[in-house]
Parts: structure tokens; C-alpha cells; sequence
């Protein structure tokens, strides 16, 4: 109980700090996804093609090699420029995260906006809207509700994946994890009960909030 009640504070940081690394990430994916999603939806080859061909490397490659070409590959770039001090542990794995994750989410954000029924779209246009109206204020609202458990499955997803940036050097939960096994590799088990137990504080009550905000959602559709 001693060793628990000696690491457990250096367990909380690097709780927070997985937290920080997914939520930071997390938001950019969803902007980049709902980019990707209206590239790949237009009938802009030179729109459409470059958001396919991302969408399909983004999903078809490991995201560990991903994170090595962003914290290794981009930093040697920056350096001819030297501002390879910008490329840290940090930094690589939060770019990993959101490029790797806007790829998935630009496909939620595809099936939400088609599962709308078009023959809303199409009154609205014939009641004067315009095509960036209509999508906003019609079917976007109505496809939001659809989009959100996908869209929390993907958070908690990441929340696991974030353990790939303990590779690079990033301070977050399962390095935190691996330096206190490291150091204690006799009785590793409290370190991995510890650890799990602080996985799922982070991942229940983020799928429990996001269950109630679907349905008053949906009841005020």
C-alpha cells in the first residue's frame, strides 16, 4: 500500500496529461475531419481526390510509423531551418493523434451528413436557402446526434492509442507506467492495476456523459 500511495501522484500527472494529449488532439481531428468530409463529398476532383488518398493512408498505415516520420522525419526537416526544438515529444504526438484520427472521423462525418434524408436539403434549396445554409442549419443539426456515439467510441480509442507516445519520450501515462516497472520489475502488478484503473476513470464517465447529451439531444430534435 505504501508503494501505491508513493507512485500514485506521478500516476495522476500523467493521467492529466494523457487527458490533455487526447482532448488537444481530439479537437483538431474533428476540424480536420469535417474538412476532409466536405473535400471528399464535392464533385472537385482536385478537392475530393487529395482528402481520398489521405483518408485511405492515414487508416492503411501503423500510427507508431506515423508518430516516427512526424517526431524523427519532421524534425530532421525543421532542423536545415533550425526549429527542430518545436518538433518534441509533445508536439509529434499530438499531430500523430489528430492526423491519424481525422482520418476516421472525416468518414463519421460522412455517413452522419448522408444518412440525412436529401429530400430535406432539396425543400430547403427550393425555399431559398443556399447550399451553405442548408447544410448548417439542416442537415448538420440533424446528423450530430448520429454522429456522437461513433465519435466517443473514437475518444476512448484514443485515450488507449495516446500510450503509443510513451515510445517517443512523451510524459503520459504508460511511461509513467513503464518507468515505475523499470524500477520496480519484482512486483510490476500494483503499476499495471494501477494503471488500468486510471484508464477507466478517464473512458466510463466520458462514455456515460456522452450517452445523456445524445438523448436530450435527440429529444430536442
Amino acid at each position: 500500500m505504501s508503494l501505491i500511495l508513493q507512485v500514485l501522484p506521478d500516476f495522476i500527472r500523467g493521467a492529466i496529461n494523457t487527458l490533455i494529449l487526447c482532448v488537444s488532439s481530439f479537437a483538431i481531428a474533428l476540424l480536420l475531419g469535417l474538412i476532409l468530409a466536405l473535400m471528399n463529398n464535392t464533385t472537385i476532383t482536385w478537392l475530393r481526390l487529395p482528402a481520398r488518398i489521405f483518408i485511405e493512408i492515414m487508416r492503411s498505415t501503423p500510427m507508431i510509423t506515423q508518430l516516427f516520420l512526424l517526431y524523427y522525419g519532421a524534425s530532421a526537416l525543421l532542423a536545415v531551418y533550425n526549429l527542430a526544438s518545436y518538433d518534441n515529444a509533445w508536439t509529434a504526438g499530438i499531430a500523430a493523434l489528430a492526423l491519424n484520427y481525422a482520418a476516421y472521423e472525416a468518414e463519421v462525418f460522412r455517413a452522419g451528413i448522408l444518412s440525412v434524408d436529401k429530400g430535406q436539403g432539396e425543400a430547403a434549396l427550393s425555399l431559398g436557402l443556399t447550399r451553405p445554409q442548408v447544410f448548417f442549419r439542416i442537415v448538420f443539426p440533424q446528423a450530430i446526434p448520429l454522429m456522437i456515439p461513433p465519435f466517443v467510441n473514437d475518444f476512448i480509442y484514443m485515450l488507449k492509442d495516446s500510450a503509443v507516445v510513451s515510445v517517443i519520450g512523451g510524459l503520459e501515462l504508460t511511461s509513467v507506467l513503464d518507468y515505475w516497472r523499470i524500477r520496480n520489475g519484482s512486483n510490476p502488478f500494483p503499476f499495471f492495476a494501477l494503471a488500468i484503473i486510471l484508464y477507466l476513470v478517464l473512458s466510463l464517465p466520458t462514455s456515460y456523459f456522452a450517452r445523456s447529451y445524445e438523448r436530450r439531444l435527440r429529444s430536442a430534435l
